[in-house]
């Protein structure tokens, strides 16, 4: 039998669905008050990269926003409001997706600094969550997989890697230059970095195949975007490695369903 909820467990579960929902209004609201200045997209334009995501990347948001929804509303339901596993990980989704909702009008005011802060703190909850899976152990269905251990994962693969480009995008509007040999090292250093923590995640986690999905898009949005050879081949490399990575695992793991699905 489940476990009876109580006042906080329906608290988090609400707060939960609220944030899901106003970061997925956060952008048109953002646009509505302050304007056309205020497209994030614009504001990105403004201060490419290379390793700036070519532009049709960032539809991802569209996958991220539901996938949110659709957690929201299954943490929502009452036979799951007292599970171990929302308990555990609802306060840190909290927390990332009130980051997330902050973090439009902040950019969208160009403080772009400060949004930069905010997306490091999104990628800190996110994994923290993301975390709190291993100590629950395997989801005990499929249900659990697909609303809640694949959005957060796939949330997570696609936030890694826009914190790394959101370093070039800060470095960029404190007035280095959009090329030149040493932004290219930079960038280097930006997308290797961003698969040394994606090859702790994919090595360590569950459910990562979500993770890879949206890391490895972002990745080879880099590759296709940039204009820096180095970068390029930066981003394919790490797509390989990242892919061999978790075809090892699976191969390995005596529970293959845990380590791709949660």
């Amino acid at each position: 039998m489940w476990a009876m909820a109580r006042t906080s467990d329906r608290v988090r579960v609400i707060l939960v669905a609220a944030t899901a929902v106003t970061q997925a209004v956060a952008a048109p609201v953002t646009r509505w008050i302050l304007g056309p200045a205020s497209n994030t997209g614009a504001i990105s334009d403004a201060n490419i990269s290379p390793v700036t995501p070519a532009d049709y990347a960032f539809s991802v948001w569209g996958l991220i926003y539901a996938a949110c929804v659709a957690l929201a509303v299954y943490q929502l339901l009452p036979s799951q409001q007292p599970r171990t596993v929302h308990r555990l990980t609802g306060w840190w989704l909290f927390g990332a997706f009130t980051t997330s909702t902050l973090w439009v009008p902040v950019f969208g005011t160009r403080a772009i600094w400060l949004s930069q802060i905010l997306i490091v703190i999104l990628v800190a909850y996110l994994l923290l969550a993301a975390r709190a899976f291993l100590a629950v152990g395997p989801a005990p269905s499929t249900a659990e997989e697909v609303f809640l251990r694949l959005p957060v994962m796939i949330y997570l693969g696609w936030a890694i890697l826009a914190a790394a480009a959101g370093f070039a995008t800060t470095f960029r509007s404190w007035g280095m230059p959009a090329s030149a040999r040493w932004v290219n090292e930079i960038g280097v250093v930006l997308v290797v970095s961003a698969t040394i923590m994606s090859l702790l995640v994919v090595g360590r986690l569950v459910a990562v195949i979500g993770f890879v999905v949206t890391a490895c898009w972002a990745l080879l949005a880099v590759a296709l975007a940039t204009d820096s050879n180095s970068v390029r081949n930066a981003a394919v490399i790490a797509i390989v490695i990242m892919l061999a990575v978790v075809i090892g695992r699976t191969v390995r793991s005596p529970d293959r369903r845990a380590v791709l699905f949660g």
